[in-house]
């Protein structure tokens, strides 16, 4: 494990890493807990997207064949505006919880299973997030998931930005004020 134990705090501090090996924390009962302190410099959103300066804290709890993760982290992405398309640094606070399931015995190292079927191979959309045959968690696609759904949808830099004006026209749509006079071609039921 690449965490190291705090000699009094009783945590494990991680920098750049987001895996965690929790064989023993598996063989504990029910309720045991573990405190990890989280840095990461960069963290990869998608194929352009990256989160950078990364700080957190998650505690992870035994449950009954799962650890439970409760996490929380700060930093910012890099976003490119939708007015300007110059880039900015958005910041980020997210708090999830995420149950990672065992796959494998931490005693006797058999496949775990689930009607017959190894827990390692059912589809990704029926269970959680998974504990590996190392007995390692990745908390790196968990946070990676729930820094994307608090990304705004329409990165914009702010009041400050120097690209076109967007006009409010109802609750849930935007318009660029340069095309108002197209609206006049749509059909009336179809006009904002």
């Amino acid at each position: 494990m690449s965490a190291d134990r705090g000699q009094r705090t009783g945590l494990y501090d991680l920098h750049n890493e987001t895996r965690v090996n929790v064989a023993s924390l598996l063989q504990e009962p029910v309720g045991g807990n573990r405190e990890i302190r989280l840095s990461l410099d960069a963290l990869p959103l998608d194929e352009d997207v990256v989160a950078r300066g990364i700080a957190g804290a998650a505690r992870l709890t035994r449950v009954r064949d799962a650890v439970l993760v409760a996490a929380r982290a700060r930093g910012h992405a890099e976003l490119e505006c939708v007015r300007c398309l110059n880039g900015y640094e958005q910041p980020f606070a997210v708090d999830f919880a995420e149950e990672f399931r065992q796959t494998v015995d931490v005693h006797s190292g058999r496949e775990l299973s689930v009607n017959g079927q190894a827990i390692a191979d059912v589809d990704e959309d029926e269970t959680d997030f998974a504990i590996d045959e190392n007995h390692e968690l990745d908390m790196a696609e968990a946070l990676r998931q729930w820094i994307v759904l608090e990304l705004p949808m329409r990165p914009d830099c702010g009041l400050a930005c120097p690209g076109p004006e967007l006009t409010w026209l109802g609750e849930q749509q935007v318009g660029d004020s340069r095309l108002a006079a197209l609206a006049n071609l749509l059909p009336e039921e179809d006009r904002f």
